[in-house]
């Protein structure tokens, strides 16, 4: 009951800044040219408008789609390769790491136009995008956590007849997991900033095309609205892989217990 309360007793204080704010918000759009700054009361009212319409929640499954064929993909390409190059070829990931961390540098806002050249304005180029931004961070922790393995656990396991699966299922992964989410939780990050520029670079569907619409409408209580929307939606993203870590690394716990 007093975790309870304690937990009521830090919402309420975390939320008397979001509260000041909004009121700060609300009397100082009142002081500003009208058309500079939409209060807050008319920005929520036209996201409730676009959420009762079906816009709004349309354009978010259009972006959230496009976001998890692109992580999935990333997942699918880098886990494995992490792996491969963290443990049994690691004369291959010598060999490899400069070309990989050039690509990492390469800025992906810059090479939009780039994937736009090969991929079109689709939906492939929105993957396509996605996909390159979230590799590198899961790649580069994944090979880092897999390296950081205590040979020792592996020699032990080895002595008590453990095959390759059990090897890697049982110790490699377990202690790999929390660079691996560490990866995850920045590719989540990345890969929904990535797929908003995208779509506001081009598009005719999307949470990036949604805004652009807004702004090339001048419907500013909406343009804002947007904007409130994508925070508050990256927010409650990343709140959800941090409840996700939290999960798996309490059977990382358990499975090194037993």
């Amino acid at each position: 009951m007093s975790s309870f309360w304690s937990d009521v007793r830090k919402f309420a204080y975390g939320s008397i800044p979001i509260i000041l704010f909004f009121i700060f918000w609300e009397i100082g759009a009142g002081w500003v040219p009208k058309g500079v700054i939409s209060p807050p009361s008319e920005v929520i009212r036209s996201l409730w408008t676009a959420a009762t319409s079906d816009v709004l929640f349309t354009q978010t499954a259009v972006s959230l789609g496009r976001v998890g064929m692109g992580f999935a993909l990333s997942i699918l390409v880098a886990l494995p390769l992490g792996f491969l190059l963290g443990t049994f070829f690691q004369s291959a990931e010598k060999l490899l790491l400069p070309f990989f961390r050039m690509c990492e540098k390469l800025n992906p806002f810059a090479i939009i136009p780039i994937f736009m050249i090969f991929f079109g304005i689709g939906t492939a180029e929105k993957v396509a995008v996605v996909f390159w931004a979230t590799l590198w961070p899961l790649l580069f922790n994944t090979m880092s956590g897999a390296r950081a393995v205590d040979y020792s656990l592996i020699r032990a396991a080895r002595s008590m007849g453990a095959t390759r699966r059990e090897l890697f299922l049982k110790v490699i992964l377990p202690y790999a997991l929390p660079n691996i989410f560490t990866g995850v939780e920045i590719a989540a990050q990345l890969s929904f900033f990535m797929i908003i520029a995208s779509e506001v670079i081009g598009a005719s569907t999307g949470l990036g095309w949604y805004y652009i619409s807004a702004t090339t409408k001048y419907q500013l209580p909406l343009m804002y609205g947007i904007i409130l929307y994508i925070t508050v939606l990256s927010i409650l993203i990343n709140l959800a892989f941090g409840r996700l870590k939290k999960h798996f690394l309490v059977w990382k716990e358990a499975v090194q217990i037993h």
